[in-house]
Formats: structure tokens, sequence, C-alpha cells
């Protein structure tokens, strides 16, 4: 990843209602193999980049979807009302966090971020074939604050 100061990541639904704009570089990037993002996601894994939220400006009005996650925390997830597309996660345990779906990235913000783990890693369907090299967590270790 590039200086955190000068990172600027952009991106938006799949019919363009909604986009955003993020300055600063992620907290962590991970692939998480949960039931609840395969479900969100129609396959194996949902790649997550970490955020700061004071740094993110969203253009365009979301729908929400709130569901209370294995950890016990409420996990809120915003999508476009207008073509589905999954965008933003929430977590009442990480106050002031956005997750941000990297698949909703513009392609050259998208490739500019590596995934750092795979979280839920016990949850992982044989076929959905991920970096080895990759740390793998059982369930979702801690997010470092910045």
């Amino acid at each position: 990843m590039s200086d955190a100061t000068t990172d600027t990541f952009r991106g938006s639904c799949l019919c363009g209602a909604v986009s955003y704009e993020i300055t600063g570089a992620p907290m962590r990037v991970a692939q998480c193999c949960c039931s609840d993002c395969q479900k969100l996601t129609g396959t194996g894994h949902a790649t997550i980049a970490f955020f700061n939220e004071a740094t993110c400006t969203i253009a365009g009005a979301v729908s929400s979807y709130e569901k209370v996650a294995d950890s016990g925390n409420t996990i809120s997830r915003d999508f476009c009302p207008t073509c589905g597309s999954r965008l933003f996660g929430r977590g009442s345990g990480r106050p002031g966090m956005i997750g941000i779906n990297v698949g909703s990235m513009d392609g050259d913000c998208a490739d500019r971020l590596q995934p750092q783990a795979v979280v839920f890693a016990a949850r992982r369907h044989p076929w959905d074939l991920l970096d080895e090299a990759l740390p793998q967590f059982p369930a979702m270790p801690p997010i470092p604050k910045k």
C-alpha cells in the first residue's frame, strides 16, 4: 500500500446511485468466510477493507440490514436500495470503523489492496481457493486500532 496520507479510495454500487470516497490506508484487509458473508456475496467469502469511518464520505441514500453476529455485536450492513449492491458494514464492537466491500471499489483502487488475513477460516468451503500463505483465523481476531 502507498503512504496513508495520500491514499484515496473510491467506489460505488452497480447502478451508481451510491458512491463513496475514503482517504487514508485501511487498518486491515481481510477475506471473511463467515456464513453471513457467504450469503451476502453468494460465494465463498467477502473481501473487506476496514477504515476509520471519519475518513469516509458517502453520497446517495442507502438501506441497512442489522443482525447480531456470533460475537454478540450488532452488525449493520448498508446496501443500495435500487440495485441491491452490498457496500458497507459497521459493528457495534468497533465504533468509528467501517468495512468496505472491496468489490465495490473502482478497479484502480481495489487493485492497490492486498488481503492480509483470512477470517472465519473454519467455515471456509474447500472449493473456495484462497492464498494459503495468508494468516488463517478460525474466527474474527482483534483489528488494530489506529
